[in-house]
């Protein structure tokens, strides 16, 4: 496995920041806090859905860093910020909204600052 290091040292910057704020989101996830087991049924999913989203960063932000499946990464990543937007839409509890929305910006902001 070959891990990416970018063309230019701000495509680095953003390939791995994005990776990192996924990997510690499936930290926090996969935690299984009280609190963040209660969000996820607040936003209609089961508590055990922690879980399988920490799995699914977690994922993501491996793909992110290794060189050749970056886009896969991007791509993940970007169905499960846009899944979360969309459930804390449905809710109507626009408060919550800013960290996925900074999620998908860090995806957009490495995909776009590399050659994907």
């Amino acid at each position: 496995m070959e891990i990416f290091t970018g063309t230019t040292s701000l495509d680095a910057v953003l390939i791995w920041l994005a990776a990192g704020a996924f990997l510690v989101g499936a930290i926090v996830n996969a935690s299984g806090h009280p609190k963040i087991r209660a969000s996820f049924v607040r936003l209609g999913f089961p508590f055990w859905w922690c879980w399988v989203t920490a799995a699914f960063e977690f994922v993501t932000g491996v793909l992110l860093i290794t060189a050749g499946t970056r886009y896969i990464g991007v791509a993940l990543g970007a169905c499960i910020m846009l899944a979360a937007i969309a459930a804390i839409v449905r809710i109507r509890n626009y408060r919550e909204l800013p960290p996925p929305l900074v999620f998908l910006l860090l995806l957009a902001l490495a995909s776009v600052g590399s050659q994907v």
